[in-house]
């Protein structure tokens, strides 16, 4: 045992401690058995850790751990690069968007283990448990979990919390709290070892009286979650609404309550009905920590046959940002994107461009590539490289003849007068000027379906 001096200052320099007691700023010598930490010849950390008394009390030390004795591991994903096993993700939406539907659907391809919609990738088979606040079991889950095409036998609905009082020691129920029954959770989960996923609809509805817009105290409630989510390899899926921010800025400050809830979540994502049409949903990531995938998904809320109100999905990912899908466009803008559309149906109509030369023919019309972009998305433009050395072309995955398109105007005509030979070459933009007529195609389908909101 090493003696440590008294420290001319308030902390010693060798052990980072101190303690002073008293007005008179008397200080004990703290009595330190020594930690050492030192490297061996395999390069791993070994530790001899002894015990840190001060006069015979238990005193306060910070405890390291080597990063050469920590095994890396891979992420495990339940739909691989958008939510991952052991963390937490939140999905944030405005009310009547369809926000419960999609844990709907999460519960059916968990339950079957059905590959994840549009990219196809593989899910892990597993249970699920609900946790709602506003849906009723029996007239609304229910009959959901049905149309969806979800097992019903591995789905759990957490219908409350059961304990004796203290007092009366009779058993009473009372509702779940985030603040109070992690541990009841991971009771459960210790008993289960196939639950996969947990969905906690809204999470607002069980911060059992704590202040939403606190930092620290939502820190404080989230650090359990997460630690019960990578203690048990599970995803929690947290649901909240969004608050009434402005149309513009950042979507990262959208979620209500305090920028800790999207701080703790490793993946988020948000839900926002499409500007140009009021009956398609948007799923889009407002941050992604753990992935490469920066794509949304586009779906529409059906009634099945039930009656119970279900997803559809489109085909095709689609690129819009969070932050543009939620700003609200001026007439001006709006304008200048149905240009864009218009454009783009004229330049793809025969097939695939180059986007260099694409870009050049948008800038000649007067259209932004910030433009172009929101009408790609618009239109279900794919973007894709022309082989392995190829440059990258944009095409048209399918030819919408909702309406004709209209050229463009002055910029074309300004481009003509002010760039003559200096402009393009082998371009066919004057042609274009005159418009596009594509041919009409009829759409069917071969079940009858029902838009509804809910």
């Amino acid at each position: 045992m090493t003696q440590l001096k008294k420290p001319d200052v308030g902390v010693n320099e060798t052990s980072g401690l101190s303690n002073t007691t008293g007005g008179n700023n008397t200080r004990k010598t703290c009595e330190l058995k020594h930690k050492n930490l030192r490297k061996s010849a395999n390069n791993k950390c070994e530790e001899s850790q002894k015990d840190l008394t001060c006069n015979g009390k238990f005193d306060r030390f910070a405890q390291l751990q080597c990063a050469g004795d920590v095994q890396p591991l891979p992420i495990n994903w339940l739909w691989p690069n958008r939510i991952a096993l052991g963390k937490l993700t939140m999905i944030a939406g405005d009310p009547g968007l369809g926000k419960s539907l999609l844990s709907i659907e999460l519960a059916k391809h968990v339950t079957q283990g059905i590959r994840w919609p549009v990219d196809g990738t593989p899910c892990p088979v597993g249970d699920v448990i609900l946790l709602s606040a506003e849906d009723d079991l029996a007239d609304t889950i229910r009959p959901r979990l049905d149309a969806a095409g979800a097992n019903p036998n591995k789905v759990y609905f957490l219908e409350s919390i059961r304990e004796i009082d203290q007092k009366s020691g009779e058993l009473i129920k009372r509702s779940f709290s985030l603040k109070r029954d992690v541990s009841a959770i991971e009771k459960v989960l210790e008993q289960n070892s196939q639950i996969r996923l947990i969905v906690i609809d809204p999470i607002s509805a069980y911060l059992a009286g704590t202040d939403s817009h606190n930092n620290a105290d939502i820190r404080s409630l989230l650090s359990p979650l997460s630690d019960l989510a990578n203690k048990n390899r599970v995803a929690i899926v947290a649901i909240t609404h969004l608050n009434k921010g402005g149309s513009q800025g950042n979507a990262m400050y959208r979620a209500i309550g305090s920028l800790a809830f999207v701080a703790a979540a490793r993946a988020v994502f948000i839900v926002t009905r499409d500007q140009d049409d009021p009956d398609r949903r948007l799923f889009l990531p407002i941050k992604n920590n753990l992935g490469p995938d920066r794509t949304g998904f586009a779906y529409r809320i059906i009634e099945a046959d039930n009656g119970a109100a279900i997803i559809e999905w489109e085909d095709e990912t689609i690129t819009i940002s969070a932050d543009d899908a939620l700003a609200v466009l001026s007439n001006e803008e709006k304008t200048e994107r149905q240009d864009a559309v218009s454009f783009l149906k004229r330049e793809l109509k025969t097939g695939s461009v180059d986007s260099k030369e694409l870009y050049k023919n948008a800038d000649a019309c007067g259209i932004a590539k910030r433009t172009l972009h929101r009408a790609k998305s618009e239109l279900g433009v794919e973007v894709y490289k022309k082989g392995y050395a190829g440059g990258w072309a944009w095409r048209l995955l399918q030819e919408d003849s909702s309406q004709d398109c209209q050229p463009c105007e002055s910029p074309l005509a300004t481009f003509d007068e002010t760039k003559g030979e200096s402009g393009f070459q082998d371009t066919n933009i004057a042609n274009n000027a005159q418009g596009c007529h594509p041919e009409q195609t009829g759409e069917s389908e071969d079940i009858p379906r029902k838009e509804v909101l809910i």
